[in-house]
C-alpha cells in the first residue's frame, strides 16, 4: 500500500507543475493577427501623432494582384501604442510588429527630434532592433501610400530587405536600423544617421527653381552621376518610391541630407562600403570621354586622431581596388605609365571628394557622423573625462587629411585597349 500512496502523492505534485509549464497561454491564431510590414510617423492634424500602417494580407501575390497584397490604414493618437490600440476599433485583427521591416519618419518630425519616438520602439517586446529606420522627404503616409502598388515584388514583406541589400552593390543606399540609430544618440563620439527615402515627383510637382539651374558641363555630369536626393532622379517607370542618400542628425534632430554620391564616400570613410560602379572623366579628354570602374573595398579604412594643445588632426587612409569596365577614349590604361596615371588620378579624385564631405559635416552640420570621436577614447583615463572633452565642440575645428590608396586589379575581359582607326 505504501508504494501506491507515494505514487498518488507524486502524481498530485506533478499535475500542478505540468499546468504551470504549458506554453500556450498567450497563443494567438494566425488568422486573428494583423502583420504590420511598414509603419510611418507624421505630425497629426487632430492629435499629436499620425501613424500609418501597411498591413499584409497573407497570400502570395500573382500577376497584377500586387495591390491586394497589402492594406493601408492610418490613425491619429497621442502615442505610438495608443494608435495601435485605437486600430482595434475598426480592424478585426490584433496588430503585431513582429514582422515589421521598416519605420518611416517624416522630415517634419525628424527636425523636431526623434528621442521620444525611438525610446518606445527600443523598449518594445515585439519590434526587433534590426528593423530598418528611414527618414522621408515629405510625409511618411504619402510614402507608404505610393508603395502600395508593387511592381517587381511577389512578396511585399521582402521589398525593403531587398532594397537595403542592394546597398552592398550601389553604395548610395545606407542600411540603417533602430539599434544603430539608438547607438548614435547615446555615444559621445558619433552622431546618428538614417537612410533617406522619398517619392518620385510628378511633372506638376516639380520645383520650378530646379529648371533655373545653370547647364552642367560634360565633366560635371559624369562626376555627379548619382548625386541625387529622393524625388530628383530623372527616370520613368518602376516603383514610385526612391531610396537614395542619407539623413544627417545632430543629437536627435535632423540637420541635413547627403545625396547618393556623398553617401558612397561616407561609407568609404566608415568602412561600410562594399562596392559600386563609378564614372570618371578621362584625364586626357575630360569634356568628351569617361572611364567606368567597379570599385571595391580592399580593407577597412585606417583612422588616426592626433591632438595637442594647438590643434587636432584627423588622418584617414582609404584602401580600395578596382576593375576597369569601360574606356571610351581607347587609350591603353591597362598597362604601364597610363595605368599608374589612372590609379593616381582616381586616388586623388576620391581623396578630394571625401575631404570635401568631411568639411561639409564640420561647417554645415557640425556633426561627426563618421565616428572620429570614438578614436579619442584613448586620450582619457575615465569615461567622465572623455564626455567632458566635448568632442562635438572640437570637431568643426579639426584639420582633415585623407589619403586614398587605389589599385587596378583587373582590366575586365580585355588586357589592352586599342584606339579606333579614323580615316
Amino acid at each position: 500500500m505504501v508504494p501506491k500512496i507515494k505514487g498518488v502523492l507524486l502524481l498530485c505534485l506533478m499535475i500542478p507543475l505540468l499546468l504551470l509549464i504549458q506554453g500556450c497561454w498567450g497563443s494567438q491564431e494566425t488568422d486573428e493577427t494583423g502583420y504590420i510590414l511598414l509603419m510611418g510617423f507624421d505630425k497629426g492634424e487632430k492629435d499629436i501623432l499620425k501613424v500609418t500602417y501597411q498591413m499584409a494580407i497573407p497570400h502570395p501575390v500573382e500577376g497584377g494582384e500586387a495591390e491586394k497584397a497589402t492594406e493601408i490604414i492610418s490613425v491619429e493618437a497621442a502615442s505610438i501604442y495608443g494608435a495601435q490600440q485605437l486600430v482595434s476599433a475598426f480592424v478585426s485583427k490584433r496588430l503585431t510588429l513582429a514582422h515589421n521591416r521598416g519605420i518611416i519618419i517624416s522630415e517634419e518630425l525628424a527636425r523636431e527630434g526623434l528621442s521620444k519616438y525611438i525610446n518606445p520602439l527600443v523598449r518594445s517586446r515585439d519590434l526587433r532592433r534590426t528593423t530598418f529606420l528611414m527618414v522621408v522627404k515629405g510625409k511618411a503616409g504619402d510614402f507608404i501610400e505610393k508603395n502600395k502598388g508593387l511592381i517587381f515584388e511577389k512578396y511585399p514583406s521582402r521589398q525593403i530587405d531587398i532594397f537595403m541589400t542592394s546597398s552592398d552593390v550601389t553604395g548610395f543606399i545606407y542600411k540603417s536600423d533602430i539599434h544603430s540609430f539608438y547607438q548614435g544618440l547615446k555615444l559621445p563620439g558619433q552622431q546618428a544617421v538614417t537612410a533617406l527615402v522619398g517619392v518620385q515627383k510628378e511633372k506638376e510637382d516639380e520645383d520650378p527653381k530646379l529648371e533655373q539651374k545653370k547647364p552642367r558641363s560634360y565633366e560635371e555630369k559624369v562626376k555627379e552621376e548619382v548625386a541625387y536626393l529622393p524625388g530628383e532622379i530623372p527616370r520613368k517607370g518602376g516603383n514610385k518610391i526612391e531610396l537614395i542618400g542619407l539623413a544627417v542628425f545632430k543629437d536627435d534632430k535632423l540637420v541635413g541630407f547627403l545625396n547618393g554620391e556623398e553617401t558612397r564616400y561616407f561609407q568609404m570613410l566608415t568602412g561600410d562600403f562594399k562596392k559600386s560602379i563609378f564614372s570618371f572623366p578621362d584625364p586626357h579628354e575630360p569634356e568628351s570621354s569617361l572611364i567606368v570602374m567597379e570599385i571595391k573595398k580592399r580593407a577597412h579604412p585606417k583612422i588616426k586622431i592626433k591632438a595637442d594643445e594647438f590643434k587636432t588632426v584627423i588622418e584617414v587612409d582609404i584602401l580600395l581596388e578596382g576593375e576597369i569596365l569601360s574606356i571610351q577614349s581607347g587609350r591603353n590604361y591597362e598597362n604601364g605609365e597610363l595605368r599608374q596615371e589612372l590609379e593616381n588620378y582616381i586616388s586623388t579624385f576620391i581623396s578630394q571628394e571625401a575631404t570635401h564631405l568631411i568639411k561639409k559635416t564640420q561647417e554645415e552640420f557640425t556633426s561627426d557622423i563618421f565616428g572620429f570621436g570614438e578614436y579619442t577614447r584613448g586620450f582619457f583615463w575615465t569615461w567622465y573625462e572623455w564626455v567632458n572633452y566635448a568632442w562635438l565642440a572640437q570637431y568643426p575645428y579639426c584639420e582633415v587629411k585623407v589619403q586614398t590608396l587605389f589599385k587596378i586589379r583587373r582590366p575586365g575581359m580585355m588586357v589592352k585597349t586599342a584606339p579606333t582607326h579614323k580615316y
